[in-house]
């Protein structure tokens, strides 16, 4: 080998990224964890279509009645979502009304009294406050 390639495959080195060298040398690198679950699952995933296509194939039924029967299936799902939604909305909404009155009864003027209270000092009584600011506590 001559000193003009030795110097011209050294600078050639250089301008190698990690992948070219790892290919030179018959290697890779190494893979993250995120890369190797998800070619399992695609690969899995592969399969299951796989299998189901050729499942429908092989099957006695007619393909009518398996997409009747599929159609079904997906409908009865979407009812029992929406159902699920509905009963959510409708716990949510009576939640709201009653956090809205427990609100209401709180800051209603027939509580007034209660703020009106003056404590004096050494009284223990539950709801005085020693402030007329709309039932406001006064730190002690």
């Amino acid at each position: 080998m001559t000193f003009a390639k030795l110097m011209k495959s050294v600078s050639a080195v250089g301008s190698l990224d990690r992948g070219d060298v790892l290919d030179r040398l018959g290697l890779e690198r190494r893979r993250t964890t995120f890369e190797r679950v998800a070619t399992i699952v695609g690969i899995f995933s592969a399969g299951i279509l796989v299998g189901a296509g050729a499942s429908l194939l092989a099957s006695p039924v007619a393909p009518a009645d398996v997409r009747r029967k599929i159609g079904e299936g997906v409908r009865s799902v979407k009812n029992e979502i929406n159902q699920g939604v509905r009963s959510a909305k409708h716990g949510l909404a009576g939640g709201a009304r009653h956090a809205k009155e427990q609100v209401d009864v709180f800051v209603s003027p027939s509580s007034a009294h209660r703020s009106n209270d003056v404590r004096e000092p050494g009284d223990t009584r539950s709801g005085a406050t020693g402030d007329t600011r709309n039932g406001a506590i006064k730190a002690t």
